[in-house]
């Protein structure tokens, strides 16, 4: 099995030329986010391969664990005042990151509320590094033909992590469910609409007349504390995902500006 990494792949030139091509950077939700609503009280637990996976995830948001600053001994820093709401599970050895499941809020241990530069510092060996042509963008995961990158605000870059994206840069129906993160009701790249609403009765239809991409059919999840699941469906499956905060009407646009 091809081992899902957050270090470089060879072929990430290739994929940041397909990634960052036609964008509007106001089609990202920017500035200050909406009054959050009230945390989710659901605490199920992620699908996930490894056991060892589902007994390091997140405490309950009723219960989020303290966070130190990157300065600190403890790696895991304090996320900003409007993720407090959802807890962000402290990265430790025994967290076999390939198998956590992606929250509405977080990747991993990497979660909205943090710069590029504190979650960074949240998993050893992982470098977030702003696309030079836009800032906004970092890659969290190379691993050709699935990209997976976390998005702050086109207008402050530096400042706290806003979404994720993953996409996949070959058939969605061949992607290897083992190998691609899933939610914790174990959606995912690949999974069916029947898949999706299966899993998420609220979930919303949109449709997108996107300048850049043409017609975007997308399931929009509203997971509590103003954060969303994003599922946009090409051929009846799931082809690419977006999740994070104020994302009611899903989302349209690419990411950068050449």
């Amino acid at each position: 099995m091809t081992r899902v990494t957050s270090r470089r792949a060879s072929a990430r030139a290739g994929a940041v030329a397909v990634i960052t091509v036609m964008a509007a950077a106001g089609c990202i939700p920017t500035g200050p986010p909406a009054t959050p609503a009230t945390p989710s009280t659901s605490t199920s637990a992620p699908a996930a391969a490894d056991p060892s996976a589902v007994a390091t995830t997140a405490p309950s948001p009723t219960s989020p664990s303290p966070a130190t600053s990157p300065s600190s001994p403890d790696p895991t820093p304090t996320p900003t005042a409007w993720a407090d709401a959802l807890a962000c599970p402290t990265y430790d050895d025994g967290l076999d990151v390939d198998y956590v499941a992606i929250d509405s809020h977080r990747y991993s241990a990497i979660c909205t509320g943090m710069t590029f530069a504190e979650a960074s510092a949240a998993v050893p060996d992982w470098e977030l590094e702003p696309e030079a042509i836009c800032p906004w963008v970092a890659e969290v995961v190379a691993a050709d033909p699935l990209y997976l990158q976390a998005i702050s605000d086109p207008e402050d870059p530096t400042g706290p992590i806003r979404l994720f994206r993953m996409i996949y840069l070959a058939d969605p129906e061949t992607a290897p469910p083992h190998e691609v993160p899933a939610t914790a009701e174990g959606v995912s790249i690949g999974s069916s609409v029947a898949d999706v609403v299966a899993a998420y009765a609220h979930a919303r239809q949109v449709v997108h007349d996107d300048p850049s991409r043409g017609t975007r059919e997308q399931y929009v999840v509203d997971d509590g504390a103003n954060h969303w699941l994003v599922f946009d469906i090409v051929g009846e499956v799931v082809s690419e995902m977006t999740w994070g905060i104020d994302l009611p009407g899903g989302i349209a646009g690419e990411l950068c500006a050449l």
